[in-house]
């Protein structure tokens, strides 16, 4: 494993084989990487749909909703939605923060990766909720058998780290080097 790839898998809570000897690929998208990714993804979105708000999904979905913000010219909120259990059943997302009013605005949905499209289902809700007209969503990575957001980077069902992913040392502080600066 390279720095903290450990770390990475438990934050995508990676089932415990994966953490032993990963049989799938696994695809690293660093810093200068998603920059690029995240610039080709906006102009694609620019194409068809002119958002007005952008409301980036905690963790992944607030780095890509930002870098998407800025390069859309529009207005960005993060929302965080975790998923708890119920009844000890299936993982169902619930809203940890509300949105602003967002009547009559045109409104992007970004998260990091797209696999049963749950969370951005329910932050779609939201953003609806808040009086949006026009809900449309996005992500960097979507699956070959999972849900199919409006707008997606790339699609594959290989294990995707991103930078954000990494913590730069046991205790999460900086480390004698930044990944970012040896390209990790």
């Amino acid at each position: 494993m390279g720095v903290a790839d450990g770390f990475a898998l438990d934050r995508l809570a990676a089932p415990a084989r994966l953490k032993r000897a990963p049989k799938r690929a696994v695809r690293e998208l660093g810093w200068a990487a998603f920059g690029e990714v995240a610039r080709a993804l906006a102009a694609r979105i620019a194409q068809s749909f002119h958002p007005e708000v952008v409301v980036g999904i905690a963790k992944g979905g607030v780095f890509v909703g930002g870098a998407l913000a800025v390069a859309l010219g529009a207005d960005f909120h993060p929302v965080r939605i975790e998923k708890r259990r119920r009844d000890g059943g299936a993982r169902l997302p619930s809203v940890l923060a509300e949105l602003p009013d967002l009547t009559g605005r045109r409104v992007l949905v970004v998260d990091d990766v797209a696999a049963t499209g749950a969370t951005l289902a329910r932050a779609r809700a939201l953003a609806r909720k808040a009086g949006a007209r026009e809900v449309r969503t996005a992500v960097l990575v979507a699956r070959p058998d999972g849900a199919r957001p409006d707008f997606a980077a790339f699609e594959t069902d290989e294990l995707v780290l991103f930078g954000w992913d990494y913590q730069l040392d046991e205790t999460g502080g900086a480390g004698p080097e930044d990944p970012g600066e040896v390209g990790v």
